[in-house]
């Protein structure tokens, strides 16, 4: 089967065979239908049950685009209810892609309406829904840099690492998108690569690709997965300030967005105390 074309499984795909890329969470694929009802939280309306601190325009239950002036824009995008984001430099008019999805257009038009240039394409991991943009990104941005750790390259072609611009990334390195520090954070555990970007602001932003979902962590039980490793980074993010944002790969709760303070209380992954435990959960 071509790379690009993975297997069916229900609504979501199969990742048995690797060479595809992409993956289907084993909780957080499920996540959608009961998500609420594991932490014993009501439906989620736009206004309603969702933490205060959250800025206005990521405190709903619909991703809202480019808002002027914020320094996060929020996509969802596809049939994989994939959440794309764009890291925005208003002073300097640069900005940095996460995990770009197939569908291009509506960041696209975001970027070129307000001025922006596209420097860097930061990707989480490499499984196929968070990387099959980046040829098309490559190709029409000739200045773009694509980053990536080291363990992620095995299922990515020629076409996603561009040949002297690609970077590789490391372990709490500092990534400037402008005047922006995106720090990065090696997070293990859904993929051996896997890693999640702290944008260092007031209040920081961290996009937690398929490592940390809300209420909810990403599958482990795939080629590179391992609950210990996904246990460990999970205890790294906790040591982040609680007023941290947290913006996750996927919609697979009502909300768009959280707080680390919110998913210290209600998430069952986060209040493991073991890895035997987090490998307990349904």
């Amino acid at each position: 089967m071509p790379w690009d074309q993975p297997k069916p499984l229900g609504r979501f795909f199969s990742c048995e065979d690797m060479g595809n890329g992409y993956h289907a969470t084993a909780r957080g694929a499920r996540a959608l239908t009961r998500n609420a009802h594991r932490a014993n939280l009501p439906s989620v309306s736009p206004t309603r049950n969702l933490p205060p601190q959250l800025p206005h325009h990521l405190a709903g239950t619909e991703a809202q685009g480019l808002v002027p002036n914020e320094p996060v824009a929020q996509f969802r995008l596809g049939d994989y209810q994939n959440f794309v984001y764009l890291i925005l430099d208003w002073s300097t008019r640069e900005a940095a892609w996460v995990d770009p999805q197939d569908e291009l257009d509506p960041a696209l038009q975001a970027l070129e309406s307000h001025g922006f240039q596209l420097k860097r394409i930061l990707l989480t991991h490499s499984h196929w829904d968070h990387v099959k943009g980046v040829p098309e990104l490559v190709r029409r941005f000739p200045e773009v840099t694509v980053c990536v750790h080291p363990d992620e390259t095995h299922r990515l072609k020629p076409a996603h690492l561009p040949e002297n611009r690609t970077h590789f990334l490391r372990d709490e390195e500092v990534i400037p998108v402008g005047t922006l520090p995106i720090r990065v954070l090696h997070t293990p555990g859904h993929s051996r690569g896997e890693c999640c970007f702290l944008l260092e602001t007031t209040p920081p932003y961290l996009f937690s690709g398929d490592t940390l979902f809300i209420r909810d962590c990403g599958n482990t039980t795939q080629a590179s997965g391992s609950n210990e490793e996904m246990f460990a980074s999970l205890q790294k993010l906790k040591t982040l300030p609680g007023s941290t944002i947290m913006l996750p790969g996927h919609q697979y709760a009502p909300e768009c967005a959280s707080t680390l303070e919110e998913q210290w209380r209600t998430s069952p992954p986060f209040r493991c105390k073991t890895v035997q435990e987090l490998s307990e959960l349904p």
